[in-house]
């Protein structure tokens, strides 16, 4: 499981899964790219998602359709201050969340940290915890952040004598990280004069984008995978009724990040989808959202 899957002997197992990827590695644990094939191929609730898809569960249902809830709580979890937090903190937030139940599901979505928070650093990208191993400081297991921000100086948590909690890996992961790319797009568009609304449809997209109160919209969704074959293959393995949503004015937005670690990332995600895929799934980096946005609603 340490070895590069390419040495497993497996055939055709490099249409599945990267190469040059092992499923584990010491002082981490499973590894980013084997979370997002289990998110892929089993199910969010085994990649540590199982939190957030309780939440859009409850707000979808049909006999209470909570929009604003559900916005109200993505966009919480998506901003850095709110990685880690005093129990107070926390408190304070899932009490203005009318329904109980409700708020018993946000409050799952972090973990009381138990070790003395002098061990941690507070990080510069995303707010959440960095621990010191192999000689520096990491956030999470793929450590992407590394690549976003200054990691030379370090601010300590200040929680005193508070209980403190954070974030669980996984909404860390697969929720903070591309929902500070969902709220920086969202900021920017705005900024440009567009109008935006944040999860349609309780969460049917990330981001529903409008121009000069044209009824006409576009709608984005950002996906943030290590590996590009893992992005196409998401997409593969979905049914055409799913599908069929991306048909229309739809485009998946890769965050810049990926392209500067994974050059041409979004050319070599589009042609690993399969032909009728890619017939309706449209793959842009998001440097490419302005060119896009004009040639659509202008």
């Amino acid at each position: 499981m340490h070895k590069p899957s390419s040495e497993w002997g497996i055939q055709g197992l490099i249409e599945y899964y990267p190469g040059e990827s092992s499923l584990i590695e010491e002082f981490i644990g499973i590894i980013p790219d084997a979370e997002d094939f289990i998110n892929t191929y089993i199910s969010p609730d085994e990649a540590q998602q199982k939190n957030m898809l309780a939440i859009l569960q409850f707000c979808r249902d049909e006999n209470r359709n909570l929009q604003a809830e559900y916005t109200q709580i993505r966009t919480f979890l998506s901003r850095p201050q709110n990685a880690v937090l005093s129990a107070l903190q926390l408190a304070q937030f899932t009490e203005s969340i009318r329904d109980r139940e409700l708020s018993a599901l946000v409050r799952q979505c972090y973990e009381e940290v138990t070790l003395q928070m002098d061990n941690y650093r507070k990080c510069p990208h995303c707010g959440w915890t960095l621990t010191y191993k192999h000689d520096r400081w990491r956030c999470n297991k793929e450590n992407i952040c590394h690549s976003l921000a200054d990691f030379e100086k370090f601010d300590l948590f200040n929680f005193k004598d508070e209980r403190v909690f954070r974030q669980l890996p996984g909404i860390q992961r697969y929720v903070l990280l591309p929902g500070i790319s969902e709220m920086k797009i969202a900021e920017w568009l705005k900024q440009k004069g567009y109008g935006v609304e944040l999860y349609p449809n309780i969460d049917e997209y990330d981001l529903a984008i409008s121009h000069n109160n044209i009824e006409s919209k576009m709608f984005l969704d950002v996906k943030d995978f290590k590996d590009p074959r893992t992005l196409a293959n998401f997409f593969n393995q979905k049914t055409l009724s799913y599908l069929e949503k991306y048909g229309q004015q739809v485009y998946v937005v890769i965050p810049k990040y990926r392209n500067d670690l994974y050059p041409s990332y979004g050319m070599r995600a589009s042609t690993l989808l399969k032909e009728d895929t890619r017939k309706l799934i449209k793959i842009i980096m998001e440097n490419e959202l302005e060119k896009t946005l004009k040639e659509v609603l202008w």
